[in-house]
């Protein structure tokens, strides 16, 4: 009797280590977080009148959110020009799925003359120079009314190829929605599928999007600079798979070689957007003292900002139509000021 009480209590000992250790396996918080930071950040998120979602996803998994007034996280929101960067994984995929041969192609490939008038000079300009805001056309995007005066006119497409060319294709950076409209025109044209069936066939559909809405100009087109109603958790999916260079869950979305050219220094921006310091193809490009970070940019708040060596993606929803020019852009600064200088800190 005394040896079969003697091994039950030594196996309760065992058992009770056993538990214990996978229990403090389970609730250790990750060394590399510091939490108390990361729920300053999340306090400090609500002093930002119109924001609607603050997600923060580390290593496969959302590690903290919260949702603001309306904002959730199914919740669809316009994030206006993180539809650029959007519609840059779409390039890749349609020189994948071989509707393009490389961003080397030209517009004078893509645009129909029975259509639309172009210069011969104007059909050199390459995709990649829209996907890096290169084009040389003149423009203004700097003002609301420079971006309004595109949207409201009669052709969106005939109104930037009317454009005087400026500089050389190429050699400035100048922000132009118009541009990046123009890849989404090209994706039509050469798949016969709109931006918005193209995008749910070969990429919202495949990381288990099933639905988005996408705003579209005046001739039917998906508006390419900023059209597109995500949710919070749509805005993750995109941010994995730069993070994990095209692949989502262990499916090929996009060729690692185009993600990885897409995420490159391609164009300085010249000091124009605080926290960023170059361009690639339609993706902002920073860093500070935890390292680089690529970021997706909408107005008036809206961001995916991905630090591949922290393992991180960070996506900010704000509420920016009906508050004016100057509220929208005060969010916006006080948004990425709060990932970089107070998320991004929580993180070793």
């Amino acid at each position: 009797m005394k040896r079969i009480n003697f091994f039950l209590k030594s196996l309760t000992v065992v058992l009770f280590l056993i538990f214990s250790t996978n229990c403090s396996k389970e609730h250790n918080p990750e060394q590399n977080v510091d939490y108390q930071k990361l729920d300053e950040a999340f306090t400090a998120a609500q002093q930002i009148g119109n924001l609607k979602s603050l997600v923060v996803f580390h290593k496969d998994t959302i590690l903290k959110e919260a949702f603001y007034g309306t904002g959730g996280a199914d919740v669809r929101h316009n994030v206006r020009s993180v539809t650029k960067s959007v519609v840059s994984i779409l390039i890749g995929i349609a020189i994948d799925k071989g509707y393009l041969t490389s961003v080397e192609q030209t517009l004078g490939e893509f645009i129909d003359p029975n259509e639309y008038s172009i210069t011969t000079e104007k059909s050199a300009i390459k995709i990649r120079h829209l996907l890096t805001m290169s084009s040389g056309f003149e423009w203004n995007e700097l003002t609301a009314s420079g971006y309004n005066d595109w949207i409201s006119a009669d052709n969106q497409i005939q109104y930037l190829l009317d454009k005087p060319l400026v500089a050389q294709p190429g050699q400035l950076f100048n922000y132009n929605s118009a541009g990046t409209h123009l890849l989404s025109y090209i994706i039509t044209k050469v798949s016969g599928m709109s931006t918005y069936e193209f995008s749910l066939r070969y990429l919202f559909n495949p990381i288990g999007v099933e639905e988005v809405d996408w705003n579209i100009d005046k001739q039917g087109y998906c508006n390419g600079g900023a059209g597109l109603y995500f949710t919070p958790h749509d805005m993750v999916k995109i941010g994995q798979i730069i993070l994990n260079r095209g692949v989502y869950k262990g499916k090929i979305i996009v060729s690692s070689d185009y993600i990885d050219q897409s995420i490159q220094s391609k164009i300085s921006i010249n000091g124009s957007l605080p926290f960023a310091s170059d361009y690639g193809y339609s993706w902002w490009l920073g860093q500070n003292e935890k390292g680089s970070y690529i970021f997706a940019n909408g107005y008036g708040g809206q961001f995916i900002v991905i630090v591949p060596n922290l393992d991180l993606i960070v996506v900010t929803t704000n509420t920016w139509s009906g508050v004016g020019a100057t509220v929208a852009n005060d969010q916006w600064f006080r948004t990425l000021d709060l990932i970089i200088n107070m998320v991004l800190s929580s993180f070793n």
